[in-house]
């Protein structure tokens, strides 16, 4: 093959693999061609199981949803309508008595909407004095009655009210200018602008020990999970131009923790330097990416992540005969890895010993047997060779996992509400954004109802002296047992 030709082939794979990105599935789901035998299945056990006799007769019948709208429904509160004959309409039309009621036949269900209300709380602070003291000069004891303090001084903001704002743009991914307009239905005039300060006051003053607290208890952990996605600040401090990306990293705790915790931090940088401040203190296994900024951090072993090496092999484009081969072996490795889940971290360890560990050692065997030269194959072969140390190291414990996945889908919740409100203004604002966003989802990682807990937290924060008495904050986490109590259900 001349250099023209390898040239072609290489530009027509590139052009292959974007139109893929662009019109084809995101999802990494293998699809099984069922003509085609697998490289691990028993070929004459899988005919057997799927085989059908020619005289059997195959019927086809729409199962019925049984119980279903009940099952949608069961939170709810109910309000029954009898449907009731009054008047002239109960009596007989044949001896013209007056009828008598025989039961009642369930007819139809339907789900109702209240739209929200605003209305306004006035508070009024009693003052009392006493009568002890008019015949002296004295001055009379007054005494005024103790008012609670609200979230933001001086301002219409209630806890309700921010707890729903946050709610709508954090977990439904409503920008502001939209929440705008639908404030102003309710009769509330509020400027996107006026909105984005509060949320920066509440998570500053509010929010902001949480997040600190969730920090600290984050590096005592022995296994995370971390990632990073890029963000836009316009109003940069480092006099770079907005265009320029910023960065919102994750840090996760693992799926063995009792306290789950997910934090997320704004920076103007991918440097590994913040890679090093988020993870000062923190001694065990991280789950990563290949990112080389998380590479010989000190008392940190990496897990590299096995869906992102069998990513690499599905870039490839056209009909790869060795990258289908790859991914199969990374499919084989995920099977197993699904069968073992339910498994004590102890049991999941001997097993992959036993399983596992044949099919990567197999996969790396196969790796060797070929050296593709250019192209997408070559960057996914190097890319697996590369990380050969950090793809073995989930081997070692059974707490950790065969994948970064989890940290990825806590990081899509950012990629999906940075789609809708595209950019924070300035760093205070995308700071804000991963203090609310790390609330949010560590709440949610507790089973809490996001917004009761807002509410809760507005309320009750601001009348606690918690920078005085720093343990006091132990009662508001995720996992305290009041906050368990109040905070969950619809």
């Amino acid at each position: 093959m001349t250099e023209q030709d390898q040239q072609i082939k290489q530009l027509t794979e590139q052009v292959e693999f974007l139109t893929k990105k662009l019109y084809g599935s995101s999802s990494e789901k293998t699809k099984v061609d069922p003509n085609q035998l697998s490289l691990f299945e028993d070929p004459v056990l899988e005919n057997h199981q799927t085989k059908i006799e020619p005289t059997e007769e195959i019927t086809y019948r729409r199962r019925k949803a049984s119980g279903r709208k009940a099952e949608l429904t069961k939170d709810l509160p109910v309000e029954e309508i009898h449907c009731e004959l009054h008047g002239e309409d109960c009596t007989c039309d044949q001896c013209g008595q007056k009828m008598k009621p025989m039961g009642k036949k369930l007819i139809r269900e339907e789900v109702c909407f209240i739209p929200a209300k605003l209305f306004k709380k006035v508070y009024y602070s009693h003052a009392y004095k006493c009568d002890c003291h008019d015949d002296s000069y004295e001055t009379q004891p007054i005494q005024c009655a103790e008012v609670p303090k609200g979230p933001i001084q001086r301002s219409l903001a209630g806890p309700s009210v921010l707890a729903w704002m946050i709610h709508q743009k954090y977990e439904l991914s409503l920008p502001l200018y939209r929440q705008e307009k639908e404030w102003k239905t309710y009769g509330l005039q509020l400027s996107r602008r006026t909105m984005a300060n509060w949320m920066i006051t509440v998570a500053k003053d509010w929010l902001r020990p949480l997040y600190d607290y969730f920090a600290k208890i984050l590096v005592k952990e022995e296994v995370l999970h971390a990632d990073e996605t890029h963000y836009q600040v316009l109003n940069r401090m480092d006099g770079r131009d907005a265009t320029s990306q910023s960065r919102i990293w994750l840090i996760q705790t693992g799926k063995e923790c009792e306290t789950p915790i997910v934090y997320y931090h704004a920076d103007l940088t991918r440097a590994r330097v913040v890679a090093e401040q988020l993870l000062h203190g923190f001694k065990g296994y991280l789950h990563c990416d290949g990112y080389s900024g998380y590479k010989n951090l000190p008392n940190i072993e990496l897990v590299g992540c096995w869906a992102h090496a069998r990513r690499k092999f599905k870039d490839v484009p056209g009909k790869n005969g060795k990258a289908k081969q790859a991914i199969d072996y990374c499919n084989q490795l995920f099977k197993i890895e699904r069968e073992l889940q339910e498994l004590s971290p102890e049991e999941r360890y001997e097993q992959r010993q036993l399983q596992v560990k044949p099919v990567i050692e197999a996969f790396y065997d196969f790796l060797g047997s070929f050296i593709p030269m250019k192209g997408k194959l070559q960057t996914a072969v190097h890319y697996v060779l590369n990380q050969k140390q950090e793809l073995m190291t989930f081997l070692k414990d059974g707490r950790l996992e065969a994948s970064n996945n989890r940290a990825e889908r806590a990081i899509k919740t950012v990629v999906i509400g940075r789609k809708n409100y595209l950019f924070s203004t300035s760093l205070a604002g995308a700071e804000a954004n991963a203090i609310i966003y790390s609330v949010i989802e560590t709440a949610k990682e507790h089973g809490l109802n996001v917004y009761k807990y807002l509410t809760y937290l507005f309320e009750h924060l601001p009348n606690v002296e918690f920078l005085m008495k720093p343990e006091l904050l132990e009662d508001f986490l995720p996992w305290a047992k009041n906050v368990q109590e109040h905070c969950k259900g619809i």
